[in-house]
């Protein structure tokens, strides 16, 4: 701003500084400051220091006006919760607006339980995709078939996952878990740290599932694969690969569900 006052970016980058003091965590008490000072210095230029705040948050016809009066804290339980029982098809839209100069940042949170397996991956930040292969040997090398929807496996099979995850912005202490089906079990039963792709996790196997840890994950799309053996006949459903921040749990992902046939 001291360069280039009239410089478009400069929003941009306040918007990632916020992002950044929401997915990560600033390595010193200076660095904190230095943020602090910049952040003054904008609110300042831009005539929105010490200023009245509003948002207006619209969801299944009810109105609500949150007020920041810049002397008063307003406490951390700025929301509006809908209880379950009146939660209707028209609570899918939420509109929040404000009328003042700056940012302010909402965000909408679903909770629920269900049955049916999920049949669309979803994700905004992050995004989550799971797909299974079966593990054939040619006799000359191994091959991975791609296991349509209803198309069954045998005992003894070797089932190739492949996770795909994409990340928007930086992020740091990001969950990845993959639930198991429990007509198979795990080719590697040991836990412990990888390197690939650029990027370092902890890969840890447990009864239910598979956990990958990331203390830092980029910005970018990266697959993990890893294999199961199918041992136990049925069919099994499989809920869906969930990739969350364990510090911002609002920025979350899952795939699709799947069902597992083992003949």
């Amino acid at each position: 701003m001291e360069l280039s006052p009239q410089d478009a970016k400069k929003d941009g980058l306040v918007q990632w500084l916020f992002l950044n003091k929401k997915l990560n965590h600033w390595k010193s008490t200076r660095a904190t400051a230095e943020v602090i000072y910049s952040m003054v210095h904008y609110l300042k230029r831009e005539g929105a220091l010490g200023v009245r705040e509003d948002a207006t948050v619209r969801v299944g016809g009810q109105t609500v006006q949150y007020v920041f009066e810049p002397d008063k804290y307003t406490g951390k339980k700025n929301q509006t919760v809908v209880p379950g029982e009146k939660v209707g098809p028209e609570h899918a839209t939420v509109t929040v607006e404000k009328e003042s100069k700056g940012f302010v940042f909402a965000s909408a949170t679903w909770h629920f339980s269900t049955e049916r397996l999920p049949e669309q991956e979803r994700g905004d930040f992050f995004s989550v995709s799971r797909k299974y292969f079966k593990r054939e040997n040619t006799g000359r090398e191994f091959v991975l078939k791609p296991l349509a929807g209803g198309e069954g496996v045998k005992p003894g099979d070797e089932i190739e996952i492949h996770l795909s995850i994409r990340s928007k912005h930086a992020a740091e202490y990001v969950h990845l878990r993959d639930p198991r089906a429990a007509g198979l079990e795990p080719e590697n039963a040991i836990s412990r740290y990888k390197w690939d792709l650029g990027i370092a996790w902890y890969e840890e196997t447990r009864d239910s599932g598979t956990n990958f840890f990331f203390e830092w994950l980029p910005v970018g799309e990266y697959t993990f694969k890893y294999r199961l053996r199918a041992n136990m006949a049925g069919t099994f459903k499989v809920g869906p690969a969930t990739l969350q921040s364990m510090y911002a749990p609002e920025f979350n992902a899952y795939s699709a569900g799947n069902v597992v046939t083992v003949r």
